[in-house]
């Protein structure tokens, strides 16, 4: 991989490399909570430990913001699926112990059963909150800062937000998850439509005859052992088998925010930058989606999000095309520009393909900034295609470079907002937030 050239970097060479340091010691010190998925103890213990860092490294007041989260909600979802689809095929097999008016009843039931539980397990996997309520709640924290030089509260401001995800996506029971995955993709669709099959020939031919049960029983035995499995295995719930986050969106979401409130003279006199690193994100983005309804004052905020880091090869999520959402172009431009302009290669996340727009199936937590009406785009780095696009400092160096080069770049591009004459409506926060100061806890 070719040296990061720092001549052409927006950042100085000192800057840079003490970015770089913390970017490399503080994403050391966040792995002792690699266990962080929602809701849980390692979750909340390293958002207290973000929180007490930024708050050394800037001197900003930083706080916790408390919200519900749902950790069985998005792919959390799956290893209920599962026990609904053990229901069914117990009904199913129950199905043949009556007389053939009772096994049709039966068999009518489980179907009734699967379409339904089905329905409403996909809407959750999909993280679809209005079924939330029939999931175990817990509480996340988010991390949120804010810099701004300006004095006067009555005077509008334009909001500059950067953002990352500090909690863990859920693991599996299995080392190589993606030998799971490939076989869940095969056969949780292919036992689904053999379920169905076998219920409505049941019914048709019914169970007269020993060779009938045989037929009706093997095959959809095999089909559901397999089906169930690779459901129920793809995501664990269980904070030991979580996938690590590595934290390095985190560190350098943080290492930006820091930039520009330990230099604000960088910061024009309109402008507030504020920090939010989201809890619970891998459970259905609870965490964007409860900062975007706490924060109505920052609604029409120009958003960067970082998201997993995992290599060398940055790319640009402009859409959810599986969620037909779209981001900012302006935004989309101005990280493309900083990018060019520090000659760092970056590209643009393909959506043509069906597999493309599957992979972004659970969103990105853009997704709740622009469904809010602000000027959003995300930049991620996915697990290396090989071995020369494995992550090393060079890479970190681009990436810092790229985020301080976008939000200096938002900051002069993004028209001021004209001053209200009347009195500027009362800011509001939902009640459903608990708001901890640094000092306060």
């Amino acid at each position: 991989m070719d040296i990061f050239d720092i001549e052409n970097s927006v950042v100085s060479s000192d800057d840079l490399h003490d970015g770089i340091d913390f970017v490399s010691e503080f994403s050391v010190e966040l792995q002792q909570y690699k266990n962080r998925i929602t809701g849980s103890r390692s979750e909340t213990a390293c958002a207290r430990t973000i929180r007490r860092r930024l708050s050394d490294e800037t001197g900003a007041t930083v706080r916790l913001e408390a919200y519900k989260s749902y950790p069985l909600l998005g792919r959390g979802s799956l290893p209920i699926f599962g026990l609904w689809y053990i229901l069914c095929y117990v009904l199913y097999f129950v199905s043949f112990a009556g007389n053939r008016l009772s096994g049709i009843l039966l068999s009518l039931l489980a179907l009734g059963v699967y379409a339904l539980g089905g329905a409403a397990m996909l809407l959750m996997y999909a993280g679809k909150r209005k079924l939330r309520g029939l999931l175990t709640q817990k509480v996340s924290y988010n991390v949120v800062s804010e810099f701004s030089k300006n004095k006067d509260k009555l005077k509008k401001e334009r909001v500059f937000i950067i953002a990352d995800n500090h909690d863990a996506e859920l693991g599996n029971f299995i080392t190589d998850y993606r030998i799971i995955s490939k076989l869940a993709h095969i056969f949780v669709p292919l036992t689904a439509v053999v379920f169905v099959l076998f219920c409505i020939i049941k019914m048709a031919v019914g169970t007269d005859t020993p060779a009938k049960i045989t037929a009706l029983t093997v095959i959809p035995a095999v089909m559901g052992v397999l089906g169930i499995a690779t459901t129920m295995l793809r995501f664990s719930p269980f904070e030991r088998h979580a996938k690590q986050n590595n934290g390095i969106a985190t560190s350098i979401a943080m290492a930006t925010f820091a930039y520009f409130a330990e230099q604000p003279h960088l910061v024009p006199d309109d402008a507030r930058i504020v920090y939010a690193s989201f809890g619970g994100e891998n459970s259905a983005h609870g965490g964007s989606e409860a900062f975007v309804k706490a924060h109505p004052e920052f609604q029409g905020a120009n958003v960067l999000c970082i998201g997993n880091i995992e290599s060398g090869e940055l790319k640009i999520a402009d859409m959810n095309a599986m969620r037909k959402i779209r981001y900012s172009t302006p935004v989309v431009s101005v990280i493309r520009s900083s990018a060019y302009e520090q000659k760092i290669d970056i590209s643009t996340i393909p959506t043509d393909k069906l597999s493309q727009k599957l992979a972004s199936i659970h969103g990105y937590m853009a997704d709740a900034f622009a469904v809010n009406g602000d000027a959003t785009a995300m930049i991620l780095a996915d697990e290396p295609t090989s071995e020369e696009h494995e992550l090393d400092v060079n890479d970190l160096e681009k990436l810092f470079s790229v985020t301080v080069g976008t939000m200096v770049k938002l900051m002069k591009e993004t028209p001021s907002s004209p001053q209200d004459t009347d009195e500027q409506p009362i800011k509001k926060t939902s009640t459903e937030m608990e708001i901890h100061n640094a000092v306060g806890k």
